[in-house]
């Protein structure tokens, strides 16, 4: 009713949100049991936390601009990152020339020679390993709570498997992880492991990676030769919203910025309290189907007690 001639492109966007409903947004886990409602009645009640139609209008416009990971997009990601970006830095770092007759034989010395690893178990290496075909030992290593205390004669000797004479029969060690934001959860684990020193190639290949977080990466990068970062994919600024105008953002942006501080008393609260633009002032727009982050903006995912109905509930891992 709001755009009847179908120029306004409300009409267009209701399609394509039908059309996710059935092929998307089901898949998002944290709302796929336990009672809550399925998309289109969360979408109701969503525009419903506001009590005027230009505001609700605008809130409804704000999903043009989503980006939802589904599962064939995470389980093409696991593929993506295993068969171009390990494969490539691996044959990179050992000289391999693909045309050289013995290429096969010698990619595979090098893979038996590389220790897979997660920085937070979001990453879900079994099922990485499981996709493409990885047979490794039971040891899988995962950082997030191992950095405290992290001693790197240990991790070479357990994790590597250094004998007694130094000799390393893991030199390849790969960092990986499904959505990077910011960083600030990668940057231990990656400073660590370069920490090991040259005789260890190191490569961070997160899955998706937010602007602020590649360029955390790729600083890194610049500094150490034995330090290779490749993602799977690293997202544009389109995705983005800040708390002030940028050059060349979308002219929906302002906007968008301007009902998002306008709403954010129904929202705010709580001890993930970051503001309307998410945890660092992040502003994204992005949804995996496991979760959604928390440096996506709050509007979207977060839950407020007789104030605000999320669209994609957040399950966070500290009490809300």
């Amino acid at each position: 009713m709001e755009d009847p001639k179908g120029t306004d492109g409300i009409e267009e966007l209701k399609r394509d949100l039908e059309y996710l409903e059935q092929e998307l947004f089901h898949e998002y886990e944290v709302t796929e049991h336990g009672g809550h409602a399925n998309f289109g009645t969360r979408l109701a009640y969503w525009i419903g936390n506001l009590n005027n139609d230009p505001d609700r209008k605008g809130l409804y416009r704000l999903l043009s601009h989503l980006f939802f990971i589904g599962r064939a997009e995470q389980k093409a990601a696991y593929r993506t990152a295993y068969s171009k970006h390990i494969m490539q830095w691996l044959m990179r770092v050992a000289n391999i020339n693909p045309f050289q007759g013995n290429a096969n034989q010698l990619l595979e010395f090098e893979l038996a020679a590389t220790r897979y690893t997660e920085v937070t178990d979001s990453f879900g290496i079994r099922a990485f390993c499981t996709t493409n075909l990885i047979q490794t030992e039971a040891l899988r290593y995962k950082w997030e709570g191992n950095t405290t205390n992290w001693d790197a004669a240990t991790f070479r000797r357990e994790v590597l498997d250094e004998d007694n004479n130094g000799n390393l029969r893991r030199r390849n060690l790969v960092l990986l992880e499904d959505f990077v934001g910011s960083g600030s959860q990668m940057l231990d684990a990656v400073d660590l492991a370069v920490s090991l020193g040259p005789d260890v190639n190191v490569l961070l290949c997160p899955l998706f990676i937010c602007p602020e977080g590649d360029r955390e990466a790729r600083i890194r990068s610049n500094a150490a030769n034995h330090f290779s970062y490749s993602p799977v994919m690293q997202f544009d600024e389109r995705f983005f919203i800040s708390p002030t105008a940028v050059a060349g953002e979308h002219p929906d942006f302002p906007r968008i910025r301007r009902l998002l501080e306008k709403i954010h008393p129904l929202i705010e609260g709580g001890p993930q309290e970051y503001g309307p633009f998410g945890y660092r002032q992040t502003g994204g727009f992005i949804v995996p189907y496991t979760n959604c982050p928390d440096n996506s903006v709050p509007a979207i995912h977060k839950r407020r007690e007789n104030s605000w109905q999320p669209l994609f509930l957040r399950s966070s891992r500290l009490p809300v």
